[in-house]
């Protein structure tokens, strides 16, 4: 398995917050979990971890559609934030929609082998934690 050792679930869905740990618990998948209901939390949670030196999620898992900061203003201001000399994360995004628009978006943040679709399953985990 890869070294996630801290993880971030960024969504608004409870359901799907609530899959995606089931999943993790079947594949026994247990890194420090972080979880933001939007995008603007996650930011203000991540600034606070830099400010106070704290370790960063080293995969964040993020809904597209959210209220508030949707996930591609997420990337967009955490790339800003980043600091310099540590790894970004790994990022996959996460979305019910198969819309071709969300598709090409994902293109130009390099994430287009990082795209998953709802819901997501211990099958689908199990391919980005091995």
């Amino acid at each position: 398995m890869n070294n996630f050792e801290k993880t971030c679930i960024i969504d608004d869905d409870a359901i799907a917050i609530f899959g995606l740990k089931r999943a993790m618990q079947a594949l026994e998948f247990s890194p420090e979990l972080i979880i933001y209901e939007n995008g603007l939390d996650a930011i203000e949670g991540f600034q606070s971890m830099i400010d106070t030196k704290m370790s960063l999620p080293s995969l964040i898992l993020i809904d597209i559609n959210m209220p508030v900061m949707d996930g591609w203003d997420f990337i967009t201001e955490m790339r800003k934030i980043w600091p310099k000399g540590i790894e970004e994360p790994t990022v996959y995004m996460m979305s019910s929609s198969i819309n071709p628009v969300d598709i090409e978006t994902a293109k130009s943040f390099n994430l287009e082998n990082n795209y998953l679709i709802k819901p997501i399953y211990a099958e689908a985990l199990q391919n980005i934690l091995v």
